[in-house]
């Protein structure tokens, strides 16, 4: 770790306190989150969770967003590297594959994922295999128990153990060992397919290539789309099937040249355009990054973001792509479990929020643009109105005056308590302890998003899926929103 990422920094570590248990459902897990940067890759950001509560335990690493190709990374062991090269850095996604053709050995996706070294990877599939052999056994799998066998044998002998492979050969730290200190074992080679492209093996020669070290990019089949949550191409969409071998498709982070070049010029979709601002805080100059993207199964929408290194000052905001739509739009999203609380959301700056259950009502623009969860959404909402009422935290939330003679105090008012009940009905709405309950999202502009379950955003793309939990409904605008809106004003004929 050393070699790969920089000394992390306690001040940089985020903790979360009270968060949801994805085992157990509980609201006391503590997260902790740590953004790192891995040299000649990219950002990276570790999660840690930990429930006192069911003793559950998991790391995770996010890498922010899907490249726009899925890359495959091959690494050639060799004598004279072995040494060096068992002690590299391997990063692996949860959409990646890890393959020794040699070895008949692959780990699938969702297994192993973070960052480890490349002996570590291997030990842990060697531990992972030998703990499950006594079960074979009992279940009278005896082929696979010897093929496994076979492979864990291959597999030690690769570590530095002293097992004999299937051909008596032995490989160990003796006679045979190179003047590195490693192995003279059997050259092989490991490969790292990642759809994703979010995958990474250490190159110490850097930024010098590394011969033995080869990436190669390509394009996704629709399956591998699929499979990441991704909008198949057009093509695809319309002969209603899909082509393991093609990999002809549209990313939803590419766009047609003329249509780049008639919105945003002659940059690259795929990467952000700055242009110089000023900080609104500080007015000192500055630097906004603009960002078009398009969300599957919704329309484009253009992110920016902007942060002053004079003051600190920072902000982002979402805005709707395209024309403005003749209709306006009404999402009613039913939440009946914590898996609704995962839902994807992108609430523009234009729309209103109402929950019928708590009587709560945002009017239209109350709250700014955010793309976030259903949780994330309420959790906001919850610290805006918290932060709205002054007199609800610190001294003032216990202890009230019952005249202006400043010595005496009183029970808090009843409207303070009603307020302070409501706000904690609605926090605990966000940590999944009230269901069922229902966010109306109202967005006039028809710039807001509600996803579908992560477990059938696959499914989405199929023209028969129907998400029992999601209404969407188109009404006409009024007089008095096209109003507030300026497009009364808006003429695109006859000027």
């Amino acid at each position: 770790m050393d070699q790969l990422t920089p000394a992390a920094n306690e001040d940089d570590i985020h903790h979360v306190h009270n968060t949801l248990c994805p085992s157990c459902s509980g609201p006391n897990a503590y997260t902790k989150i740590l953004p790192t940067n891995i040299p000649y890759f990219r950002q990276i950001i570790i999660i840690s969770v930990d429930c006192p509560d069911c003793h559950f335990r998991d790391a995770q690493v996010d890498f922010g967003s899907v490249q726009s190709k899925g890359e495959r990374i091959t690494l050639a062991v060799k004598n004279n590297n072995w040494a060096e090269v068992m002690n590299r850095q391997v990063v692996k996604s949860d959409s990646a594959t890890v393959s020794i053709p040699s070895l008949d050995l692959e780990l699938p996706p969702k297994t192993q994922v973070g960052v480890n070294t490349l002996e570590g990877m291997l030990s842990r599939a060697a531990n992972n295999l030998e703990s499950l052999q006594e079960d074979r056994l009992r279940m009278g799998d005896v082929d696979n128990f010897h093929r496994c066998r076979g492979v864990i044998s291959k597999l030690r002998s690769i570590l530095g153990g002293d097992d004999r492979d299937d051909d008596g050969d032995t490989c160990e730290n003796g006679d045979d060992a190179d003047e590195s200190g490693g192995n003279k074992c059997t050259p092989f080679t490991i490969i790292i397919d990642d759809p994703a492209g979010n995958s990474f093996i250490e190159n110490p020669q850097a930024p010098n290539p590394d011969p033995n070290l080869t990436h190669d990019k390509y394009n996704r089949t629709p399956t591998q789309d699929i499979s990441l949550g991704l909008q198949p191409g057009d093509s695809v969409m319309a002969q209603q099937q899909i082509a393991n071998g093609s990999s002809s498709q549209h990313h939803p982070f590419e766009i047609e040249e003329d249509r780049l070049e008639s919105q945003i010029g002659s940059s690259t979709h795929g990467e952000a355009m700055k242009f110089a601002t000023d900080c609104p805080h500080c007015h000192a100059s500055a630097e906004t990054n603009m960002f078009v993207t398009n969300i599957p199964h919704f329309k484009e929408v253009i992110i920016m973001c902007l942060l002053c290194e004079q003051c600190g000052y920072k902000s982002n905001e979402i805005k709707g792509g395209g024309a403005i739509p003749e209709f306006g739009t009404n999402i009613t999203l039913h939440v009946r479990d914590t898996r609704d609380l995962k839902r994807g959301v992108l609430k523009s700056d234009t729309a209103g929020i109402s929950v019928p259950e708590l009587e709560l009502e945002l009017e239209e623009g109350g709250l700014d643009g955010v793309y976030t969860t259903v949780e994330g959404l309420i959790v906001k909402m919850h610290d805006k109105l918290r932060d709205a009422n002054p007199f609800g935290t610190g001294d003032s939330s216990v202890r009230q005056h019952a005249g202006n003679d400043g010595e005496r105090f009183s029970a808090p008012r009843a409207e303070h308590v009603k307020y302070m009940e409501f706000l904690a009905r609605l926090k605990g709405m966000a940590m999944g302890q009230q269901f069922p309950f229902t966010v109306i999202i109202t967005d006039p502009l028809s710039n807001s998003f509600v996803g579908t379950l992560p477990e059938v955003a696959a499914m989405s793309c199929c023209n028969a899926f129907n998400d029992e939990g999601l209404e969407v409904e188109e009404y006409k605008r009024t007089e008095d929103q096209n109003e507030s809106l300026g497009l009364n004003d808006v003429k695109t004929e006859n000027y």
